[in-house]
């Protein structure tokens, strides 16, 4: 539901939007930026409160806020208003109540089929975005503002109820992640034979690892000020906010620069969004699955390398003909990235800490998050070719995330201190 009505479903308002108000594409793609910098700001906050209480308190606060948002976007009449309505409710509800809830539960209740976990569970936006087309089926027969109203209501009557399945850890309802064994029913059914942590973390710390491989060794929980002081940290920063203009590009400028550059009409231009998205959930699914095999950092290289080379190739597509296989490419190594985050994370950081990790590393994210959807728009306006241009320039800087990626170290013991820097530490007097 946040993919097909806010994620994706920001392009199918982008046209009606600009037909019946005559905004710029720029002032538009900076809505989605600004957006993602609130979302950035908040994020260090929404993942320490889901973090300490839970998701589904911070969820029934997040939803909530959201469907008033779709509703009050019925009266939208100028930019402020827009500006106003999706920075101050629509988006701030999306971080508390949407993505990061969610995944901080998924990384909790998996650490071995985390890759797997994360994968099922990004898929659904690949499925929203999917739908997308529907929703711009929608727009054009009843109109934006209804079905912004209906988008609102079926939030509420949908997700608000799914929010009571939601649980935090394993460990709060007495199971283990993976749906391991507790260790006192394990030691009642083989004493003699189930191995301790000790033994199982020196297995597999002398065991022979192709480069190719998984990492066998088990994960370290580390807070957040240990997470910052590692070189895994800034390395994983760097590719996440290099990659952090592609999800907004995609979801804002896609589906106008096909519209634009093929002079397709509106709802075939976000049938091939849709299309796109559809390509990325066999990419969330497949990779993820792929992850809890393989060198996670490696996979991960290997599919920026491909957002990189495919991003390229969209920017020179001429013909109708090219935009099915150009869109299957680019969806599946898109998509594919995706789940990579959570199961990075996890991987370097463990579970501890994880939505106050994640939230950090998302703050770091904030200027190509911010600047790269206006950017496109801007070059768009001003610029013959300029969306063209733009989507060369993103698959560059996307090539830079390949090599910080490999530059990331996993962090093993002796761990950094988490002692809070002086700066955030309390005075004592003196």
């Amino acid at each position: 539901m946040a993919s097909v009505f806010f994620v994706y479903g920001f392009s199918a308002f982008f046209i009606p939007w600009r037909n019946q108000f005559n905004w710029s594409r720029g002032s538009l793609g900076a809505i989605v930026g600004l957006s993602r910098l609130e979302g950035g700001l908040v994020a260090p906050i929404s993942g320490y409160l889901i973090d300490r209480y839970g998701p589904r308190r911070m969820m029934l606060f997040g939803l909530t806020l959201m469907g008033i948002g779709f509703i009050a976007l019925r009266w939208v009449s100028s930019l402020t208003m827009l500006y106003v309505v999706f920075l101050g409710l629509l988006s701030i509800g999306s971080s508390f109540g949407t993505g990061r809830p969610l995944q901080i539960a998924a990384a909790n209740w998996f650490v071995r089929r985390r890759g797997r976990a994360m994968g099922f569970l990004m898929s659904g936006y690949g499925l929203g975005g999917s739908l997308v087309f529907l929703f711009a089926m929608l727009i054009e027969n009843v109109g934006w503002q209804t079905s912004a109203v209906i988008a609102g209501l079926i939030i509420w009557a949908v997700g608000l109820p799914l929010i009571t399945v939601i649980r935090h850890k394993p460990e709060n309802l007495g199971l283990l992640p993976d749906g391991d064994i507790p260790s006192e029913h394990r030691a009642q059914a083989a004493p003699s034979t189930t191995p301790s942590k000790e033994q199982v973390s020196e297995q597999s710390e002398s065991l022979s690892v192709r480069f190719w491989q998984r990492d066998p060794r088990p994960e370290l929980d580390l807070t957040i000020w240990q997470a910052v002081r590692t070189r895994a940290f800034w390395m994983l920063a760097i590719t996440y906010a290099v990659f952090a203009g592609v999800p907004g590009i995609t979801t804002v400028h896609l589906a106008p620069f096909l519209a634009e550059e093929l002079n397709l009409e509106y709802v075939l231009a976000v049938a091939a969004l849709s299309g796109f998205v559809a390509a990325s959930v066999f990419g969330r699914i497949g990779f993820g699955i792929i992850a809890d095999f393989v060198n996670i950092k490696l996979l991960t290289a290997v599919l920026l390398l491909l957002v990189s080379a495919t991003l390229y190739l969209f920017s020179t597509i001429e013909t109708l003909s090219q935009v099915p296989v150009y869109v299957i490419c680019f969806g599946l190594a898109y998509g594919g990235i995706i789940p990579m985050r959570g199961v990075l994370q996890g991987y370097f950081f463990g579970r501890t800490s994880f939505g106050t990790v994640g939230g950090f590393l998302q703050f770091v994210d904030l200027p190509a998050t911010v600047a790269a959807p206006w950017f496109i728009g801007f070059l768009a306006d001003e610029v013959a070719g300029g969306y063209r241009v733009g989507f060369k320039l993103i698959a560059l800087f996307v090539f830079i995330a390949v090599i910080a990626i490999l530059f990331a170290k996993r962090p093993r013991e002796p761990l950094p201190s988490s002692t809070p820097p002086r700066i955030f530490q309390r005075n004592s007097g003196k």
